[in-house]
């Protein structure tokens, strides 16, 4: 039998928090320390056993802990990893690796990370939703030249505050980043030439942090198949998250979710249930299957499923996507793997 994977977790705000009860349910790992900077204003759950930090080094220290979970806001990221890594410490963490506008640090931490030997794993947790998974496993079936066009639909609930979007990226390096991580899984091909157009529908103030929340891309692929990407960060009505690829074998898609199946059909209308809410309920199955892969592909010695090669692609694509917003202009982008 395997032993759970011995696990630090370090920064328990919304998300990290989120990401804490659920290892505190899996049976593949231990939670044996944590580690956050505002310690003293948090409540951690009752049945959590662990080593507590309030400084992510000493954690990264205790010889105890094999791999470390890294839901830090991601301007910590870069740093963190870099830490941890240099500790001998495997590493899942939240995308993107770097908030740099130059791809040459996220290079950089990567080379840190093969040299030193860990696997490292990025949260790019749409590829394990249970709905995605079945669209890239049925247009799989068809060579990528047989994929034309995929459209994403990804739409927030409400608006952020400021201070934690200067914390965690905009639009682009937040939430967008995941679609275009999503594009490349679902096409199984490079991005060469990103246009993306973008306003302030909603909240005019965030042009003062130079963000939109309204935005449009289109991603050109190697072959000239197309990915058209919308978003908002105001869906009134839930969490509104969808996929379809198109191709000359036809076409596949997963419509938005909801917790419940019962629809209402009467004489005068149709009522549908709202979707989901909030990330952490329509994505819940897929943080916990990527977290499960995580530590499976460490017990075993198996490459991990999700690598910082494609974090760094998806940061590539998001980089062209600020120079394209800000210019008004197509930017083209490098589809090369680079060699580390």
């Amino acid at each position: 039998m395997i032993e759970p994977l011995a696990l630090g977790v370090i920064g328990l705000g919304r998300a990290g928090m989120m990401h804490l009860k659920n290892l505190l349910n899996e049976p593949s790992v231990k939670v044996v320390a944590v580690a956050d900077a505002n310690l003293a204003q948090l409540s951690l759950p009752e049945q959590l056993q662990a080593k507590v930090y309030d400084d992510a080094s000493d954690l990264l220290a205790n010889p105890q802990v094999k791999a470390v979970c890294i839901f830090a806001p991601t301007n910590a990221h870069e740093g963190l990893v870099r830490a941890a890594a240099n500790a001998g410490k495997h590493i899942f963490c939240e995308k993107p690796l770097s908030m740099a506008a130059d791809e040459a640090v996220s290079l950089e931490l990567l080379r840190t990370v093969k040299r030193t030997g860990v696997q490292l794993q990025i949260g790019f947790n749409r590829r394990f939703d249970p709905q995605f998974q079945m669209v890239h496993d049925q247009t799989a079936k068809a060579a990528p030249a047989e994929r034309q066009v995929v459209k994403i639909t990804s739409r927030d609930p409400d608006l952020l505050p400021h201070a934690l979007i200067q914390k965690i990226g905009g639009l682009v390096f937040d939430f967008t980043m995941h679609d275009f991580d999503m594009a490349r899984y679902l096409m199984g091909k490079n991005v060469i030439q990103v246009f993306a157009t973008g306003s302030t529908l909603i909240d005019p103030t965030l042009r003062e942090i130079d963000d939109v929340d309204t935005l449009a891309t289109v991603l050109t692929f190697e072959d000239g198949s197309l990915a058209v990407i919308d978003n908002s960060r105001r869906a009134v009505y839930g969490y509104d998250q969808r996929v379809e690829v198109f191709g000359s074998f036809g076409m596949v898609k997963a419509e938005n979710t909801s917790g419940y199946t019962v629809e209402a059909y009467t004489d005068t209308a149709i009522e549908l249930p709202k979707p989901y809410p909030h990330f952490s309920s329509r994505y819940q199955s897929a943080y916990q299957a990527e977290l499960r892969a995580f530590a499976h592909a460490i017990q075993v010695e198996e490459q991990v499923p999700v690598s910082g090669i494609d974090a760094l692609m998806a940061q590539r694509v998001a980089i062209a996507a600020m120079t394209s917003l800000h210019t008004h202009l197509p930017v083209a982008v490098d589809p090369q793997v680079p060699v580390l």
